[in-house]
């Protein structure tokens, strides 16, 4: 986030003084979650029960006792005082620096996100897509949790592990890809060693090859040629898959409503389509198919079969 989150900033968040980008910007971030869980605490609070001594003396009797892990806490000079709900948020900030909480990344519609890992291990996230991980213990335990489809630089060190709902990827440093939905995982790698496991199966991918496995137990194994995915340079490509994840990927990409008409949703589409135009898109995807595109509105599209 290029705003500075600093004192005069939460004040006007608590105010809800930001403007749309600027919150849209700060619900991105890591920091968010955090300030929004002290506020969820810090809303119970009361105006004439609130004693800033008395808090601050239960705190240091918890530290004695260990139940705080007692190493020093980040000091915030607070020269405001909006109302007692503010107040609070700065006096937990001390107990929730403490505490493990999830770091957590997400992208909306058409946009992508470039993430540094804390052992400097690099992803980026595609349109509509998210990652979720604790970094307290990533030294120890280097794993996160994806949703959507990311592209993996993987620096070398312990395994490092992708968790999906669908299966595990597993490796030691190589760059990879990783697309997951409710049916499908589907992994490419770059570089080095893969290992992906779904359906408690285990598949192990080396440069150039890739994998689908399906929820029902179908898998899918082929060979790639690029050195990177194309999507990271605006353009979507698919191998021979079934025409409902192709509008899928339009719609997120493009952040519009696409019903249909008398069109096969199973039916198998190769190719690719671009990010910089709606109507490029459709016509590449759509026109060989013999599929009708008609506009509604600007956010919904129909398609028919000609």
């Amino acid at each position: 986030m290029k705003k500075q989150i600093d004192e005069a900033f939460i004040q006007r968040w608590l105010n809800k003084e930001l403007t749309t980008n600027e919150l849209e910007e700060f619900e991105k971030t890591s920091d968010y979650l955090l300030y929004q869980k002290i506020m969820e605490v810090s809303s119970g609070f009361e105006a004439p029960d609130f004693n800033k001594d008395k808090v601050f003396g239960e705190i240091n009797q918890k530290l004695k006792k260990g139940q705080v892990p007692s190493k020093p806490t980040k000091v915030i000079n607070v020269n405001w005082m909006i109302s007692v709900a503010a107040a609070s948020v700065i006096l937990l900030l001390g107990i929730f620096y403490y505490l493990d909480l999830p770091v957590n990344h997400k992208t909306g519609y058409g946009e992508q996100l470039a993430i540094m890992l804390p052992d400097s291990s690099e992803v980026i996230l595609n349109s509509k897509s998210s990652i979720r991980y604790e970094s307290k213990n990533w030294e120890k335990s280097r794993e996160l949790t994806l949703k959507g489809e990311a592209f993996f630089k993987v620096k070398k060190g312990k395994t490092f592990r992708v968790i999906t709902d669908l299966g595990d990827v597993k490796v030691l440093g190589t760059q990879f890809n990783v697309q997951t939905n409710q049916d499908y995982v589907e992994v490419k790698c770059f570089e080095g060693r893969v290992s992906v496991t779904s359906n408690q199966k285990e598949n192990i991918l080396t440069k150039g090859e890739a994998t689908r496995s399906f929820k029902e137990g179908k898998t899918e194994n082929w060979e790639v040629q690029e050195q990177e995915p194309k999507w990271k340079n605006g353009e979507s490509t698919f191998r021979s898959i079934a025409l409902k994840y192709v509008i899928l990927s339009i719609e997120n990409q493009y952040d519009i409503d696409i019903k249909t008409k008398g069109v096969d949703l199973a039916q198998k589409f190769t190719g690719s389509y671009t990010h910089n135009n709606l109507k490029i898109a459709l016509k590449t995807v759509f026109e060989p198919m013999k599929i009708g595109v008609i506009f509604t509105d600007k956010k919904t599209v129909t398609l028919v079969k000609q």
